[in-house]
């Protein structure tokens, strides 16, 4: 958008088959959705190298809402399995959805 005031921002998308979306992030950079809960636990994640490196924990544009958490390991493994509800193999199986070109 060019605007100071969206940096840091992102569109959000769906969660239907997330767990066949891999890799995961706005960028592509994290491979697992473990990773992923792995980062949302400690609200954020700090990039130790590369041209974005910093401790996205302590961004000054992080919305003051998004906090580290605690998951018990059943929670862990009941959010996944409730991720994996989310998979609609009537879509991937599909000729119609196969090709968006």
């Amino acid at each position: 958008t060019k605007n100071p005031d969206d940096d840091g921002s992102f569109r959000i998308p769906s969660l239907r088959n997330v767990l066949l979306t891999a890799p995961y992030m706005h960028d592509g950079s994290v491979a697992t959705i473990e990773e992923v809960i792995d980062i949302y636990v400690a609200g954020g994640r700090n990039i130790t190298e590369g041209p974005h490196a910093g401790d996205g924990r302590k961004n000054a544009k992080k919305d003051m809402r998004v906090k580290s958490f605690t998951l018990t390991g059943e929670e862990r493994k009941d959010l996944i399995a409730f991720l994996a509800s989310l998979t609609d193999s009537s879509v991937l199986n599909n000729p119609r959805w196969k090709n968006p070109f």
